[in-house]
């Protein structure tokens, strides 16, 4: 039911605004999906990418439990920020059980894939889509976290990503140009004042010389 539940969206949006303010807001609406839509399906490519990478390194370093870590390791990497260190701690627990030096193996390859990720995988994959700064995407998994719990940490990055986008698409020109406005009926109002003083001071000099 997408396609009908989409056209009777835009049919109300029609009937409710004019045609400048529903083309704005359809291009909006598309704009937050391409976000969205991006984030969750190159997120997943990543995780993919990350926990393919991992059991490849655990069997042939003969390191035990590839499908269980592994799997760990992809699914904490749909977290931003926070959930490969989770996948980190979560597999050196289970190996710890088992062979304490292969923890320090599996540390060193994990560091290793995340930089890697971080520098090289997520850039070629998200690109300049989202455009947040870091400090931005930390703040929103915190928010995201405190307010949604898990699905909060995981949709944090696209909401924040959108909330930023509609800040500097849209609330921030519109300041900008009621400012200009502003500032305009200032100079508007202050130049017959000006004009005055002139005539006066020209009436002035007129009265000295006389």
């Amino acid at each position: 039911d997408k396609g009908n539940v989409t056209n009777a969206l835009r049919s109300l949006l029609s009937a409710l605004f004019k045609s400048s303010t529903y083309n704005a807001t359809l291009s909006y609406f598309k704009k937050c999906d391409l976000i969205l839509s991006r984030y969750v399906v190159y997120n997943i490519i990543d995780s993919l990418i990350v926990g393919s990478a991992n059991a490849i390194f655990q069997t042939i370093c003969g390191i035990p439990y590839v499908g269980l870590i592994s799997f760990v390791v992809g699914i904490t990497n749909l977290i931003p920020t926070f959930g490969p260190v989770i996948g980190a701690v979560i597999g050196s627990f289970i190996l710890l059980m088992v062979n304490p030096m292969q923890v320090v193996i599996f540390l060193v390859f994990t560091l290793i894939l995340q930089t890697c990720d971080g520098y090289v995988i997520k850039p070629k994959l998200f690109g300049n889509s989202l455009g947040v700064s870091g400090m931005l995407i930390i703040v929103g998994v915190i928010v995201g976290g405190k307010i949604a719990g898990i699905p909060g940490i995981l949709f944090a990055t696209p909401i924040v990503a959108i909330l930023d986008f509609t800040w500097r698409g849209m609330i921030f020109p519109r300041l900008k140009a009621r400012r200009a406005r502003l500032d305009a009926a200032e100079a508007q109002t202050a130049q017959p004042e000006s004009i005055k003083e002139k005539a006066e001071s020209n009436n002035d000099s007129v009265s000295k010389n006389a």
